[in-house]
């Protein structure tokens, strides 16, 4: 099975995450079909332009755990104007109960 990444360009803000909850939903069940139909693993890289609310963000994150319920690899990241930082360690959850990687 081969891996993949899948970069996607976000923006939050308090009117858009309903929005978001709804392309998560998308986005899992695309890949979920794409990835049996052709023998791979997509890993979905959100990439987060703007200032970060860390109680939005924090909600929002409880979506992407909620809706993708360890299907598939899921990181994120902040795009900021000198490049991308990884942000997955300071923006997620704790560790969850069987210990597994916060890219869930």
């Amino acid at each position: 099975m081969s891996d993949l990444v899948v970069e996607c360009p976000v923006r939050l803000t308090e009117s858009n995450r309903d929005e978001l909850r709804l392309l998560y939903a998308d986005l899992r069940d695309h890949y979920a079909r794409r990835d049996a139909r052709n023998g791979t693993r997509t890993t979905l890289h959100f990439l987060w332009t703007g200032v970060l609310d860390d109680e939005l963000f924090g909600a929002t994150y409880a979506d992407q755990r909620h809706v993708f319920a360890g299907s598939r690899p899921v990181m994120n990241s902040l795009r900021d104007p000198e490049g991308l930082q990884e942000t997955n360690r300071w923006l997620s959850a704790p560790a969850q109960q069987n210990g597994a990687s916060l890219r869930t």
